[in-house]
């Protein structure tokens, strides 16, 4: 079974490195990377991902983050050889209930020129928590433009993929992080009473779970792929 990794907003794919290495050999992974320069939103990042599915081959999805709302999207289309979707500490519509849709245009890229702004904010939402965690959110936040990153927020803010989850045909597993302080329980909430049928499963961790718990992740998500093998 091939697995298609789809990151969250850092879009490098360099936070998939402890789940790589952890995943058993019958998985083979493809991790999608987003433009580190160019200021791309979700209408235009679908027919990038879409290039790269692989062709009539049986294969999972999984959208971390802001890469989640892009999986369903990606789902949307009915690509030959899908058999389920993963959703990792993600949504379907803004995260941030108190924050409005119009707010969007508001969010510039200057406090993202300051590389101390994103450690004192990984810090505050638990995003590492051992100093090889906080070497590689370095690495991936390094290798991104400020302006994009204010571009992906700002596409967040107005993202809305209901009906994508709604229509969606093949099985649903979410991923929920117990101490998510990015994306919390209001999200899969959210997702559950849209479809009610989605399983979910709870993991101790904060929102960068594959990062933080990459062995009970690829557990998770092998028993997964187990399952859409036999089926």
């Amino acid at each position: 079974m091939k697995l298609v990794l789809l990151p969250g907003l850092d879009g490098t794919g360099v936070l998939f490195r402890p789940l790589l290495s952890a995943l058993p050999s019958n998985i083979e992974p493809i991790v999608v990377t987003y433009p580190t320069r160019e200021l791309l939103g979700y209408d235009q990042l679908l027919p990038l991902i879409q290039q790269l599915l692989p062709r009539n081959e049986p294969h999972l999805l999984l959208g971390e983050s802001f890469g989640g709302p892009l999986s369903l999207r990606v789902a949307a289309t009915r690509p030959s050889g899908l058999r389920g979707l993963i959703l990792c500490g993600s949504f379907v519509t803004c995260p941030v209930a108190l924050v409005p849709t119009w707010f969007a245009p508001a969010v510039r890229p200057l406090p993202f020129y300051t590389f101390p702004f994103f450690i004192k904010l990984q810090a505050a939402l638990g995003l590492y928590e051992t100093p090889e965690h906080h070497a590689l959110g370095r690495e991936a936040i390094t290798q991104v433009a400020p302006a994009v990153f204010a571009h992906r927020v700002r596409e967040i803010l107005r993202v809305d993929v209901t009906t994508e989850l709604k229509g969606c045909n093949v099985p649903i597993l979410y991923m929920q992080g117990v101490r998510d302080r990015v994306v919390g329980a209001a999200s899969l909430d959210k997702i559950r009473k849209l479809r009610p049928d989605v399983r979910s499963v709870q993991i101790d961790s904060g929102h960068m779970i594959l990062k933080t718990r990459p062995a009970e992740s690829s557990q998770v998500i092998a028993q997964f792929a187990a399952e859409r093998t036999e089926n």
